[in-house]
């Protein structure tokens, strides 16, 4: 521990823009880990959280005492909370490219539902559709179940047809058959 940290305070003590690019640059590293780390935590993956959980709180150790011993340095501590806004940024991002997370988008529209449903099924969705009652009477309610970073291709294809159309989406846990957009069979 102690070369790491004689490591970390020479590249930081050399120049005072390289040591707050370095504190930024953990920084964001941290809290992108920490931003992964809740998501496996959510999904009940225990032992990557954990071993996620050690890297992070290990990074976060190193900078903040650093920074914290240094607290004059203004350039060090903007650093230091520059790297935790972005740090989430990139740990959003990151998640959203590499997650596979099943979503049920809803879609409610009183007039153009027929369009919709077509559509969807042109694009190769599988849609249910379901009548509801609402304060108005009647209505359709389309049902897709997908991959999340499908939703703005569903939510562009609704709006295409009913700007007033009502979107919704819900996380999934688990699923069992059924059809679903971008998803080839294993059967």
């Amino acid at each position: 521990m102690g070369i790491i940290m004689n490591l970390i305070n020479t590249a930081i003590d050399s120049n005072i823009y390289i040591g707050a690019g370095i504190i930024f640059l953990l920084r964001v590293l941290d809290v992108a880990i920490g931003t992964f780390r809740v998501q496996m935590i959510v999904r009940r993956n225990k032992l990557v959280a954990g071993v996620l959980g050690f890297f992070e709180v290990l990074i976060f150790i190193l900078i903040i005492s650093k920074v914290i011993r240094d607290i004059e340095n203004w350039l060090n501590v903007i650093a230091y909370c520059g790297g935790f806004a972005i740090g989430n940024i990139v740990g959003i991002y990151i998640i959203d490219k590499i997650s596979k997370e099943i979503i049920s988008v809803g879609i409610i529209s009183k007039t153009k539902w027929r369009e919709i449903e077509e559509k969807l099924w042109d694009e190769g969705f599988g849609a249910t559709r379901n009548t509801g009652y609402g304060k108005d009477g009647e209505i359709q309610i389309l049902r897709v179940i997908c991959e999340r970073h499908y939703f703005p291709k569903l939510r562009d294809i609704s709006l295409e047809y009913d700007r007033k159309s009502f979107i919704t989406s819900y996380l999934i846990s688990s699923k069992y058959g059924g059809h679903m957009y971008g998803v080839k069979s294993k059967l």
